[in-house]
């Protein structure tokens, strides 16, 4: 929803649907609840927009509440004195109680977190009727980890890469490091495996156990990336 993507992603969906190339049973889609305090509403936004009737799973997007600026709307987390404005009257232990309403009222199958650091999702833990499924934070091999993946797999959680490039251009500029993609030892496996730098970077995080939900919108990246399942890193690789 914070992106503002889903009615596309709902028109071609229907499209692909409707021509029969697939059936729903046949998908699993994702959405992300950004309006804390009005996390139903939310919900039946996104469903509306996707023209869907449910969502196989619902991810709290970021553990803060932003300003209410309007259902599928999101507020920016600062002022303009550019100081953290958040909404200090709704807790993580509410969102994440109407989170486990959008399950009960059928309009998601699975719920789960999304940039939830550990303790936090240790907290959710404590007081979740509904555990979550799925916890979804970035990691890739320069931002290991460690310590978050293994307490998601101990409680059942799901730990799901996003950024699993490590933000090549963007974490370059945010921290002067260089990208993963420009790693020495990554760029020696790729030759050694015949593969891209970014498939090494992919399959590192699939040999772990952490599905990755890498970006593209170009046809030859995708495949690329599908192609991660193919191949195996030696252990002593990892």
């Amino acid at each position: 929803a914070h992106y503002k993507s889903e009615a596309d992603v709902g028109n071609a969906i229907a499209e692909a649907i409707q021509s029969g190339l697939v059936k729903r049973e046949e998908l699993f889609i994702t959405s992300k609840a950004s309006n804390h305090g009005h996390v139903v509403e939310a919900c039946k936004s996104s469903l509306k927009k996707l023209q869907l009737d449910y969502l196989d799973l619902y991810l709290v997007h970021y553990p803060l509440a932003t300003k209410h600026s309007g259902v599928g709307t999101t507020a920016s987390l600062l002022d303009e004195n550019k100081v953290l404005d958040i909404d200090v009257t709704v807790s993580l232990e509410t969102t994440w109680h109407d989170m486990e309403k959008t399950v009960d009222l059928g309009l998601v199958r699975s719920i789960g977190l999304s940039n939830y650091e550990l303790f936090l999702t240790r907290d959710c833990l404590s007081y979740a009727k509904i555990k979550p499924q799925v916890s979804q934070f970035e990691t890739h091999p320069y931002f290991q980890r460690e310590s978050l993946v293994r307490f998601c797999k101990k409680h059942g959680v799901v730990p799901m890469a996003h950024t699993p490039l490590g933000g090549a251009t963007a974490n370059v500029k945010a921290f002067g490091s260089i990208s993963p993609l420009e790693d020495p030892v990554l760029i020696g496996l790729a030759k050694k495996y015949q593969k891209s730098v970014a498939q090494i970077a992919l399959r590192w995080n699939i040999e772990r156990g952490t599905p990755v939900i890498p970006k593209s919108s170009k046809v030859e990246r995708l495949k690329e990336n599908l192609e991660i399942l193919n191949f195996k890193l030696e252990k002593e690789d990892i």
